[in-house]
Parts: structure tokens; sequence; C-alpha cells
């Protein structure tokens, strides 16, 4: 959302960002480059605003106010029980900002559809999936196709859907498995002017043309996010120089054009140690270079001898990585990806084949996207797959080896993925140039809102 932000800002868009105080820091950056450089000399376009977040309130910890932070899976319904509190303060802020001529919100916050008509203003979703997890929520919710099955690992496919695809409840998230949920997030489509996607036509046109028919509000593809505006000033540009290159990025130089196997599963993935070690053995036995971005604490599971057995060969990161430039360095070939949609963007626009391995949320279906519909990924593991920890199975060492060694060791397979995803990254970059379907559906957006604040006024006169 805050790099979609970023662009309405550089298209002549007043932009208030809105958070909590534990998030600052995740917007601050954004806010200042954009400000260097507005679209008009006369002011910003991109302010922030902050309202209290009320851990203590709902038994969270202090300063826990994303899921990142949540120490412990059972606090997840006290955390959704805070967000929904947030209603009152936003509220209050919106009637100190007026004029307000949009509301943009994740989809999870069902209620401010209902707190932006009470304030006489479209409420934009946000949706932080593609298109296609949103047409399987949507079609599930009217066909409930699931009740045709009576094991959580018996296929069933969606009956009008445009690829037959299958799918099993196990790996379906909690709320598709769940009507109440389901019904919340389609009476807030409803009662919204319509839903923003970090995605474009050419990544998913039939589910596009299959939102248009099925789905009840306007969608806009304005993706990829990150590649519009991508462009750097001369002053970032020299900040960056002056910076340092990155260690990760200096040992990737030293190797050969589509050899590397980069492996990271994001922020919000968390592996058992017997899971971290089976990985581990499966990156070390493929014979392939990797650089394995790893966010967990204490070592004990690490295979004794192994960062030295790997030296040269492997490298692991225990810190941040700037993965956007990893994955477009030349020698990253593969990437071993859990499937969530913003390192899906960016492995997409690096144009680098996939081996994929989902681990909760929609992150499952989206697999299906990339490996049955787009074919430009292999998956890591094709047994048994759940959203429930406490069904995961084991993927061993085998399953990791061999997936690497299929990303990076050649063959036509392989070979025809890597083709067509970079004929994808391709049309990435052609979508949010000027006169490019993202480039014109960010304009449709813009020249909607507006007409939306034209009506307003009329009625009020």
């Amino acid at each position: 959302m805050l790099e979609t932000a970023r662009i309405a800002a550089e298209r002549g868009v007043r932009v208030t960002l809105v958070t909590t105080p534990a998030n600052a820091y995740l917007v601050h950056r954004t806010v200042d480059r954009t400000n260097s450089r507005p679209a008009s000399p006369h002011q910003p376009h991109m302010d922030l605003r902050l309202i209290p977040f009320p851990s203590a309130e709902f038994g969270l910890p202090n300063g826990c106010e994303n899921f990142a932070a949540l120490p412990d899976p059972g606090l997840v319904p006290n955390f959704y029980a805070a967000l929904f509190s947030l209603r009152g303060a936003l509220d209050t802020l919106l009637r100190d900002l007026r004029p307000v001529d949009a509301l943009v919100s994740d989809a999870i916050h069902v209620w401010t559809a209902a707190l932006a008509a009470e304030h006489g203003i479209p409420r934009l979703i946000f949706q932080t999936t593609g298109l296609f997890p949103l047409c399987v929520e949507n079609d599930t919710y009217l066909h409930r196709p699931y009740e045709s099955v009576s094991s959580r690992c018996e296929p069933f496919s969606i009956p009008g859907f445009p690829h037959p695809v299958k799918l099993t409840r196990a790996t379906m998230s909690e709320a598709f498995n769940s009507l109440y949920m389901l019904g919340l997030l389609r009476e807030s489509e409803l009662n919204s002017y319509g839903v923003i996607v970090n995605s474009f036509y050419a990544l998913e046109p039939d589910y596009t043309e299959h939102y248009y028919k099925v789905a009840p509000r306007k969608v806009f593809l304005v993706g990829p996010v990150d590649l519009a505006g991508a462009h750097p000033t001369a002053a970032e540009k020299e900040e960056s120089a002056t910076a340092g290159r990155d260690t990760s990025l200096r040992w990737l130089d030293d190797r050969e054009e589509d050899s590397v196997v980069y492996v990271s599963f994001g922020t919000l993935c968390e592996f058992s140690e017997e899971q971290l070690r089976e990985l581990a053995l499966g990156l070390e036995a493929s014979g392939h270079p990797f650089v394995w971005v790893l966010r967990v604490e204490g070592e004990k599971w690490m295979p004794e001898g192994y960062e030295e057995r790997i030296a040269g060969r492997g490298l692991v990161v225990r810190r941040w990585a700037p993965q956007v430039e990893i994955l477009a360095h030349r020698a990253v070939g593969g990437f071993v990806i859990h499937c969530g949609w913003n390192s899906v963007m960016e492995g997409v626009c690096a144009g680098v084949a996939l081996a994929t391995w989902p681990l909760h949320s929609e992150q499952f279906v989206t697999e299906k996207l990339l490996v049955d519909v787009l074919k430009i990924a292999t998956p890591v593991w094709e047994g048994f797959k759940s959203v429930v920890d406490e069904e995961k199975v084991l993927v061993p060492a085998e399953a990791v080896a061999k997936a690497v060694k299929r990303l990076v060791g050649g063959g036509e397979e392989v070979a025809a993925m890597r083709r067509r995803v970079r004929e994808l990254a391709e049309m990435g970059w052609q979508a949010v140039a000027e006169c490019g379907s993202s480039y014109e559906d960010v304009t449709r957006l813009i020249e909607g809102l507006l007409l939306c604040r034209e009506e307003r006024e009329k009625s009020r006169e």
C-alpha cells in the first residue's frame, strides 16, 4: 500500500498515510523521499498521521502493532479485536482532515466501509494479494465447492473458473474456511467503491476479465508498484553510492550468470528447528550456489560445521537483505519463495524462475497461479500441504535439493519457465510506463474519485 500511495502522490494527489507509532519507521523513508521530489513545488504531497494502538487494552505486549511483532499465534484474536477498535481514532482523524476525498484501507479493515459511508466519501480496498486469490475467495463464497468433498485433502475445483485448478480445504486460508469471515469481506466489498491491486493486466488477464464479470466492484490494477517511478533521482543515486554496495551483492558478483538460488521466506514465516535443519541440508546437498536470508534467533538446529562446509558456495545472511537488487543480479537464476504477493511481484519483475514453498494464508492459492496457470514455478514439495501448523509435514532435504537442481541445473523445463517469466517482467515495465495498462488504471482511479467529489459538491448546492 505504501508504494501505491507514493505513485498517487507522484501523480499530484495529496496523500495522508495513517498508521500507528510502532509502524511509523516503516513509512518515514518513502514519505521523505517522495516529498523531496513533489509533483508540485508548492507543498509536499505525502503526509503522515499517527493514531494510538491499544495494545495493553487488548492483552498485547507494548509495541505489538503488526503481525510480525506478535510473540504468540494465540494472540491473533486479540490483535484483530484491537484493529477493529481503531474506528474511533480514525473517525476523529477524518473529521480533523476534512475535506477528504476517499479512504483506502486494507481488505481486513472491513469496518472502514461503513466509516467512509458515514463521512460521505468512497472507500477503496487495497488488496494485498493478486487477483487470482481474490477470484478464488469470491467464487468460493458464491459456489461453496468445498462442500462436495469429504476430507481436507480431497481436491475440488471451482465451477466456471478460467482454469481447472485443484484446491483442497487444507490449503485454503482461515478466511476461506470461514463463511462468517467471507461474508464480512463480501459485504465490505459490496459497500466499497473499488479494489486496488498490485498486479498488472498481462500477468492475470483471464482473472481480470473473470473478476469484471462476477465481482461486485471496480478493480484498479496499479502494479508492479515497485517499478512505477523506479528511476532514482541524482541525489538518490549519490546516497546509494555513498552507502556502499551490500556484501551479498559483492558475493554475487563473483558467480556465473543464472547459477545462484536465492532463498527467503519473508518476515512472517516461521519454521520448526527440524524443518530449518532439513532446509539447510537440502541447500548443501544441491551442490549449487545459494544465498539464504535467515530471520531466526539461535543456531542450535544448524548442522555442525555447516557454514564451514558451504563456505564459498553458500552465503547465509542473518540480517535485512536488499531483495529487489539481489533478484535483479545476473547471477541469480532461481528464487525459493513462500508465495507472499510482494515477493511474487519482485521475483516476476526480476525475471527469475521460482520454486514455491507456501506456508500460510492465501500463499497456497497463489502457488496454483504460479505453477499451474503461469507455469513460471515448480513446487518444492508435492505431498500433503496445509495452512494449519499442526498438520504440516516435514519437507525433507531431498525435496529441497531436487527443487534447487531443477531451478539452476539447466534443462528445457527451467529454460521455458525462465523465458515466460522474463516476458512477464518486460510486460510489467510496459504496464507502468506512460500509457501502459497500470498507468492508465491509476489515471482512471484518480479521475473517478474527482468525479465522486464533483457529485458530492453538487449534491450540497
